[in-house]
């Protein structure tokens, strides 16, 4: 009867787990993933905090410019006024239907004024009795202000000089670089009634579409 022997060597024996060695390079390794990642992930906050200043920042001019259209866009004409709308280079004063800083439908008069702020830019406020100024606009630069004809022309006082019947009220506000001839915006053009008629009321209620006998 033969009886086989067998030994077992000790560098035979089979290994559990990570040697040090390979324990010190899966460490390095994940070293440098946390730090690429962490790289990565600051990149992506920066870029989401600049477009949500830069979003805001838009929104809130895109407001106010809207603001300042709907002012010029729904001007009105009240009974027995004379000059419904007076204006020079850095502010204009007129009735709208339509201010920043109130509900809509009630004529208002406003005075809109032009100002140069700390950046060496020009803000444009609008304000009326019992009403604080408000910053409707902003341009980097300085700015004047123009008033265009119904023939199309541009006039820097209002009302012109020609003093012509039809032009009561301008076709719109322009705003012009100071420094030349560049036109920085135009302002909503106005298609409503130019000249108040004998019954005033009658012309504010075709202004806001009512039939008035």
């Amino acid at each position: 009867m033969l009886v086989r022997i067998t030994t077992s060597r000790p560098g035979l024996q089979k290994q559990a787990g990570l040697t040090l060695i390979e324990l010190l390079v899966s460490l390095v390794i994940l070293g440098f993933v946390v730090t690429i990642m962490s790289g990565a992930f600051y990149q992506v906050a920066q870029v989401v905090r600049i477009a949500e200043n830069v979003n805001g920042n838009f929104q809130g001019q895109w407001v106010r410019l809207n603001a300042l259209r709907d002012l010029v866009a729904n001007l009105a004409l009240p009974k027995n006024v004379e000059k419904p709308f007076t204006g020079n280079d850095t502010s204009f004063e007129a009735y709208t239907l339509a201010m920043p800083q109130g509900d809509w439908g009630q004529v208002t008069l406003a005075t809109a004024t032009l100002k140069p702020n700390a950046d060496g830019g020009t803000d444009l406020s609008v304000s009326a009795e019992n009403m604080p100024p408000l910053i409707v606009a902003s341009w980097k630069m300085p700015v004047v202000l123009e008033y265009q004809t119904i023939q199309g022309t541009m006039e820097s006082i209002w009302p012109p000089m020609s003093g012509k019947a039809e032009d009561g009220l301008p076709r719109a506000v322009v705003i012009r670089a100071k420094s030349g001839e560049q036109r920085v915006q135009m302002l909503a053009v106005y298609d409503g009634i130019r000249k108040p008629e004998s019954d005033g009321t009658k012309d504010l209620a075709r202004l806001l579409g009512i039939e008035s006998k």
